[in-house]
């Protein structure tokens, strides 16, 4: 059987797997990101919220003079280096503060179930 297809012709069906493949790298790719995206959104409204809750015990206002804020920077930049400055800190308590009406409490318990779940 003798092979009729020219060198310069296309073979459709390579193309087809090829074009399929990069479609499939590049929408996973993208599926990544946003879920990265999700997974560090949720990070800090999580320690944004464990911030207020042991800087204000349930109080409207947190107690000056605490060091809060400074001790967990120092220790996590200990474990994890950078991105854990005060000034991070105060950012991710700030954005709980801000968002804490519009992220539910179950979606919040939900990450963490899952997060210790994982952490075994």
């Amino acid at each position: 059987m003798e092979n009729n297809k020219l060198p310069y012709e296309v073979d459709t069906n390579l193309n087809t797997l090829i074009t399929n493949s990069i479609d499939l790298v590049n929408f996973v790719r993208r599926l990544a990101v946003k879920q990265v995206d999700i997974i560090q959104i949720m990070t800090y409204y999580s320690l944004g919220k464990w911030i207020v809750d042991v800087e204000q015990h349930g109080e409207s206002r947190a107690k000056y003079g605490k060091q809060v804020i400074k001790t967990l920077s120092e220790r996590l930049t200990d474990e994890f280096g950078k991105g854990f400055s005060k000034a991070y800190l105060e950012f991710f308590r700030r954005f709980y503060l801000m968002y804490s009406d519009r992220i539910s409490e179950t979606l919040f318990r939900r990450f963490a179930i899952e997060k210790n779940r994982n952490s075994v």
